[in-house]
């Protein structure tokens, strides 16, 4: 089984590569119309990975100091 430091590791892994894939997804269809909407995408989906990994870090945090 994981210890605490290693799932908080492999849950920002994970955040990781959900956004790298994400974006590289996004990005592969370069279009210049487009382009504003992409970026205003990824801002998106930049917010939202922050925002799972700071509740991940709090969960995480509120586990250990229950100890």
């Amino acid at each position: 089984m994981f210890g605490k430091f290693e799932i908080l590791f492999i849950i920002f892994v994970i955040l990781f590569l959900f956004y790298v894939v994400i974006s590289l997804g996004a990005t592969k269809k370069k279009q210049t119309a487009g382009s504003l909407e992409i970026k205003k995408y990824l801002f998106g989906v930049r917010i939202l990975v922050i925002i799972i990994a700071i509740v991940a870090f709090i969960l995480w945090f509120i586990g250990i100091s229950s100890k």
